[in-house]
Formats: C-alpha cells, sequence, structure tokens
C-alpha cells in the first residue's frame, strides 16, 4: 500500500514538474521570445517533446521563427493523427491564413480554404475560442468572397463572441456593421458597449479609427486620450499612441503632440506596430522640416514583409532624397 502511493505521489510530482516546463515555453511564446522558447523546449525530456503539447509547443516555434510554410505542413500532418485536439486545428488554421497571404495567386485560395476548415474546427469543438473567432472575423471582412470572405459569417461569429466576451463582442460588432456600411448600428454598438465599458480602451480605440477613416480629426482625439488613459497593457497604448501619431501625420496638425506620442510608443510597439510607428514619426519629421532626424530613422526601419509598408517607405524615401538635395 505504501509502495502504491509513493509511486502515486511522484507520478504527480513529475506531472506538476512537466506543467511547470512547458508552461515555460508557452509563456516565452505568448511573449514573441522565440529564443528563450527554444532553450525552455530543449530542458524538456524527450517523453515531453513527443506529447501532443510537446509536439504543438515545437510547431508554435515554427510559426514565431517565420517559417511558415513548414510550420503549415507540420500542422497539416499532426491534424491527421489529431484530428479531434483544439490547438492542432486552431494553429493549423494560423499558419494556413499566414501562407494565404505570402504564397502566389494560384495557391491563395487553396490556403485561405485550410484556413477556413482547420478554424471552423476548431470553434466546433471550442465555440468560445476567442483567438479563432477574432481570426475568423477579420477574415470574413477582408477577403474577397471568391477566397470565402462572407459579412454574414462574420456577423454570425461576433455575436457569437458576444455571448461570452460582451466587451470583445461589441468591438467586433461595430466592426462587421461599418464594413457592410451601417454606420448607424456601429455607432449605436459603440454607445452601449461605453455605457456598459466605460473604460474600455479597446472601444475608444475602435470609435477613433472609424473617426480618422472620416478625418473627423477632434473626435478622433477624444476618443484617443481616453484610450491611453484607460489603457490595460502596453499593447493597448501603443496602439492609441500610435494612432495619435497618424492622426497628426494625415491631418498635418498638432506636429509635436505626434512626435510625442509616437516616441512614446515605439519601444512599447510589437514587431506589427513598430515598424508602422517609425514610418509616421518620419513623417512628422518630414512635416515638421527635421530631415536630418528623418532621414537617420528612415534608415533603421525594419519593414520585413509588409509589401504595404515597404512601398509607403520606398516613396517616402524618395520624397525625402529630393528635399535634402
Amino acid at each position: 500500500m505504501n509502495k502504491k502511493l509513493i509511486a502515486l505521489a511522484l507520478s504527480a510530482a513529475m506531472s506538476i514538474t512537466s506543467y511547470a516546463d512547458t508552461t515555460l515555453v508557452a509563456t516565452a511564446l505568448e511573449n514573441d521570445d522565440v529564443k528563450a522558447a527554444k532553450i525552455a523546449f530543449n530542458e524538456l525530456s524527450l517523453e515531453e517533446k513527443q506529447s501532443i503539447e510537446g509536439k504543438i509547443l515545437s510547431g508554435r516555434i515554427l510559426l514565431q521563427k517565420d517559417k511558415t510554410e513548414e510550420a503549415f505542413d507540420y500542422f497539416e500532418e499532426l491534424r491527421d493523427d489529431h484530428t479531434e485536439n483544439i490547438d492542432v486545428n486552431y494553429y493549423l488554421g494560423v499558419s494556413a491564413v499566414i501562407m494565404a497571404q505570402k504564397a502566389s495567386i494560384f495557391s491563395k485560395l487553396g490556403y485561405a480554404e485550410d484556413f477556413l476548415e482547420a478554424m471552423d474546427k476548431t470553434i466546433k469543438l471550442n465555440p468560445v475560442h476567442e483567438d479563432a473567432l477574432n481570426t475568423l472575423i477579420g477574415f470574413h471582412l477582408g477577403a474577397p468572397s471568391i477566397a470565402g470572405g462572407d459579412t454574414d459569417k462574420a456577423l454570425t461569429y461576433a455575436k457569437q463572441l458576444q455571448s461570452f466576451n460582451k466587451e470583445q463582442g461589441y468591438e467586433q460588432l461595430a466592426n462587421v456593421y461599418w464594413q457592410i456600411e451601417k454606420a448607424d448600428l456601429a455607432e449605436q454598438t459603440l454607445l452601449e458597449g461605453l455605457k456598459e465599458f466605460p473604460e474600455s480602451a479597446a472601444l475608444y480605440l475602435t470609435r477613433a479609427s472609424a473617426y480618422i477613416k472620416d478625418e473627423a480629426w477632434k473626435k478622433a482625439r477624444i476618443d484617443l486620450n481616453l484610450a491611453i488613459k484607460h489603457a490595460k497593457d502596453n499593447e493597448e497604448k501603443s496602439r492609441a499612441l500610435y494612432q495619435q501619431g497618424k492622426v497628426s501625420a494625415e491631418s498635418r496638425q498638432e506636429i509635436e503632440l505626434g512626435i510625442e506620442s509616437l516616441i512614446e510608443a515605439i519601444p512599447l510597439a510589437d514587431e506589427q506596430y513598430k515598424p508602422w510607428a517609425e514610418y509616421r514619426l518620419v513623417q512628422l519629421y518630414i512635416h515638421n522640416k527635421e530631415l536630418d532626424k528623418a532621414q537617420s530613422y528612415i534608415a533603421n526601419i525594419n519593414v520585413g514583409e509588409d509589401d504595404d509598408l515597404k512601398s509607403k517607405i520606398k516613396k517616402l524615401k524618395k520624397k525625402l532624397k529630393k528635399l535634402i538635395s
């Protein structure tokens, strides 16, 4: 009897240790620290690495290292043996949608189909999977119908999201209503949301984005100030600060405020927003006739694979060159 108890205790201890170790890998990935994730993963036992959790982490590391095609093939093969695993389906969908953006025109539709199949399976297995629902909403709002984009589905998913996360639901419902040109419904949705969540930086930022699109600069500034005030983390704060800078760049008003906002945003921004914040800062330095600063910043922007940003920076470099010469 005592031996049995000891064996159970040892098994429990090993299970706890394993959970803690794999959690270190997952935490590093959530923090976009692929180097730390790889180190933590290498410290796992062979049994942990070969477990389904370990295999999923290995695939996520491939995604973080931008080895997207390899990650897609990896998760596709993993899905064959684990068709009912939520995370396997989800990360297969993530890799597919990234490939759809990177692939040639002949392959895009195939990857889009793979994405929809994987994400639909994910929310079938877990109807309250926030990341999957948000990704599906974004896809259906942005993709053309030939690739499977469907605003009716986006609306359905937004309502599904609102059923368990009301704040995010209000935000996504407003996005859908704007996309289908029902601005009154979008504004009404956000008013209801802000009445229920008066300190929601996300809702203020969503409304500010609509004001920016309409060039209602003063209204946008008011909401952006509230978004900055109520930001719950660096990600929300950096995005609101970025939008402040964008407003200054596009309106050519309150240039100094825009510069200050972007300088504050850049150290807080993630990999997606940082180069855009630097691009907007260069715009503002040019507006402010600080050409030396503009030249210094534009030379060090890490564009990555963002074709839109590459094109904008290329044009800005030509403009800057003419101004300096």
